[in-house]
């Protein structure tokens, strides 16, 4: 098969691309300083989502960031530059193992999946207040499943889930934490996807045309990711009793 110039040359654009957002995103600054890190990465692009997530142990976890996934690369990705990052408070082998297990960079459009359990990117936000309620739990107030993970893989806490969306290069219009409570402890409820796209969009659309925004607060949306829905999803076993409990 023949090889053109102008196929030479997309390959060559396609993998600068790829190896400017390897450079800007994974790169030790999110770690040793936010600050610049999201400075550089927001500013670059259209938009920018940065989700917090528990740990490759966490259904929840995998329910949503798919969920999310799907999303974007069906919705998002057509109507956008979006580029869609996963952190989490468990360290690069967690992230490491969310990504492989749960394909989210091939399968689901990530453009990265990143480890820190020195939270550094999660105590930034919550001290600035990026995401004023942001909750980092100690591995007991988290009540980690014994099982599937061991205490010792959050030595300076567990940062509960969140969300950080940014538009227009660099600006915040969306936001939420989740709210830690019993009895699921910060995994269940977070802000449906279409929705946050739309709200997004729409904050986007206003600093487009020159006005002023106020972030939207992901708690007010429409949320998803209840525990039945994840049972549905994962534990066939367990959503069967959750129904049965329901009807009586």
């Amino acid at each position: 098969m023949e090889v053109t110039t102008k196929q030479v040359n997309n390959n060559k654009n396609d993998n600068a691309v790829e190896t400017e957002l390897h450079d800007i995103i994974e790169n030790d600054l999110y770690i040793t300083n936010p600050e610049q890190w999201l400075q550089n990465l927001t500013e670059r692009y259209e938009y920018v989502c940065i989700v917090l997530f528990r740990g490759h142990w966490c259904k929840f976890d995998e329910h949503y960031l798919k969920l999310l996934g799907r999303y974007q690369v069906d919705h998002m990705q057509p109507e956008g530059e979006v580029k869609l990052i996963a952190w989490t408070s468990e360290g690069p082998e967690g992230a490491r193992q969310a990504d492989e297990a749960w394909s989210l960079r091939n399968k689901y459009g990530y453009a990265a999946v990143l480890g820190d359990n020195t939270c550094a990117l999660g105590k930034y936000m919550q001290e600035t207040e990026l995401l004023p309620k942001l909750v980092i739990s100690s591995a007991e107030e988290a009540h980690l499943p014994k099982d599937r993970v061991s205490k010792d893989a959050y030595p300076n806490g567990l940062v509960q889930p969140g969300m950080m969306f940014y538009a227009h290069h660099g600006v915040e219009v969306l936001h939420w934490e989740a709210r830690v409570s019993r009895p699921f402890y910060g995994a269940t409820t977070r802000p449906v996807p279409s929705e946050v796209w739309r709200k997004v969009k729409k904050r986007k659309k206003s600093l487009d045309e020159g006005n002023a925004i106020m972030p939207v607060k992901g708690t007010k949306l429409a949320q998803c990711t209840s525990a039945l829905e994840v049972y549905t999803n994962h534990m066939p076993a367990i959503s069967k009793i959750l129904h049965k409990t329901a009807v009586v």
